[in-house]
């Protein structure tokens, strides 16, 4: 069981393109899984993202809005796990786990 996470656009677009960006998803027992975007490629450039982009807020899959320095306080718990099959689908990327796969 997991929690997904996005970053929802504030202002919503009449094209709406980007407006929700997967963020990734957080599992019992697991590191957090980055969904790669382009916004972001690694760790340090996500970090920026939800902390500096103004456009959007964080909602998880319940439509709770989310501060972004607690997603950030939870994905560094999450980095605790040690599941040896962490990176076995995914991407080692400095120590975190990235996905360019869809996934719910």
């Amino acid at each position: 069981m997991g929690t997904n996470y996005y970053a929802v656009k504030k202002k919503p677009r009449i094209v709406k393109v980007y407006d929700e960006i997967h963020l990734g998803k957080s599992s019992w027992g697991w590191k957090f899984c980055f969904q790669e975007q382009e916004q972001y490629h690694n760790f340090e450039e996500f970090k920026d993202f939800i902390l500096n982009n103004k456009e959007y807020i964080i909602k998880d899959e319940y439509g709770r809005k989310i501060k972004p320095q607690e997603l950030l306080d939870l994905i560094e718990e999450k980095q605790k796990e040690n599941n040896p099959d962490d990176f076995t689908y995914n991407k080692n990327i400095g120590g975190y786990r990235f996905t360019d796969s869809d996934f719910s």
